[in-house]
């Protein structure tokens, strides 16, 4: 019995090692179809141009927020020139205020200056009108 299982594995072992022999691989036949290769190449060409796009796309993005920064900046500049120019209108109004109250104040002036000047000037002809008549009359 024992011969027989070492006949029989023997055996196994030796069809094995038989059927195992080793083809040679060629690799420099392209064992793929030429459809699929192409579409493949294509396939490559494709991503590697695609990667390029997006170093480019990479590039506009930097070159794009730097152009963000720049027109903040800019704004930010003409937002403190408007607020300056506010403040320049502003004390501007407050000027003419006291221009206006000044004139205000120079007309009030000028009419109880002439006022008191009509009075002085019928007063004094009423006192020299009497006094001339009598230098003449005497």
């Amino acid at each position: 019995m024992k011969k027989l299982i070492f006949l029989i594995s023997f055996l196994v072992v030796s069809f094995i090692s038989v059927a195992q022999v080793k083809k040679s691989v060629d690799t420099t036949q392209m064992c793929i179809p030429y459809d699929v290769v192409q579409k493949m190449l294509l396939e490559l060409n494709d991503y590697d141009r695609l990667k390029e796009l997006s170093k480019l796309d990479k590039k506009e993005i930097i070159e794009l927020n730097n152009k963000i920064v720049l027109l903040e900046k800019t704004n930010n500049t003409w937002i403190e020139k408007d607020s300056l120019s506010n403040q320049i209108i502003l004390q501007s109004e407050d000027k003419v205020k006291i221009y206006k109250q000044e004139n205000e104040n120079l007309n009030k002036e000028m009419k109880r200056l002439k006022t008191k000047n009509t009075l002085f000037n019928i007063i004094s002809g009423a006192i020299i009108a009497p006094l001339t008549y009598l230098l003449i009359l005497k």
